[in-house]
């Protein structure tokens, strides 16, 4: 078993245990306040977070279900991604709470664990094949998940962020706060392909210096 499979083997196993402590976590506590299970899983399913943590461990069970089978433009979707997660949460979010216990734990594996694991495996799959107009596809994840926030939020009057809850912004803000980060988002995904193309030239070097 190479390394890139190894790593797909435990991150998924770890993404799906913390995915489901997490749901078990939110469903204890909101059942616990006369909240319908229905109602737990629409709130779960509103986190770009929880969503994103679904799409890599999705990734890695494909990748060992299919080892021969590359899919470049869908792993590098799912590295922007879980790796802008990462980022926005310790730049944003994670100063505004203090998870303890279980909480910590999950709160820990979605945001740093997850993104540096996938990260790394991403790094030690084939690579050369992304375009520098792949970046737009590999930014659709998190550009329909705006949409989809807020027509959520429209309907139960919940938001999962506050840079996406027009309830406290100004219509010109929602605008600025959407467009800055699918800015950030658009960047991300240039350094990814960046990186491909750097990875597949040293590696390209490396076989021909063996030979």
């Amino acid at each position: 078993m190479n390394a890139a499979r190894l790593i797909a083997m435990i991150g998924a196993t770890t993404g799906v245990a913390a995915l489901l402590l997490q749901f078990g976590l939110m469903y204890g506590s909101m059942t616990a306040e006369s909240v319908a299970p229905a109602a737990v899983v629409w709130r779960y399913l509103g986190y770009f977070t929880i969503l994103t943590n679904i799409f890599v461990a999705v990734i890695w069970i494909r990748a060992l279900l299919r080892p021969d089978r590359s899919m470049p433009r869908l792993e590098a979707a799912g590295g922007v991604s879980i790796v802008m997660v990462g980022i926005i949460y310790h730049a944003l979010l994670a100063s505004r709470w203090n998870p303890q216990g279980l909480q910590l734990v999950a709160d820990f594996t979605h945001h740093t664990l997850v993104p540096a694991m996938f990260l790394l495996y991403w790094l030690l799959r084939p690579h050369g094949q992304l375009k520098w107009t792949d970046a737009l596809l590999l930014v659709v994840w998190p550009l329909a998940y705006c949409p989809y926030a807020l027509m959520r939020g429209a309907v139960d009057g919940w938001y999962a962020y506050f840079f996406l809850d027009p309830r406290h912004m100004s219509v010109a803000q929602l605008i600025t706060s959407i467009t800055g980060l699918s800015a950030v988002f658009l960047a991300c995904a240039l350094v990814v392909i960046a990186l491909d193309k750097i990875v597949a030239k040293r590696a390209s070097v490396g076989v021909v210096a063996a030979t």
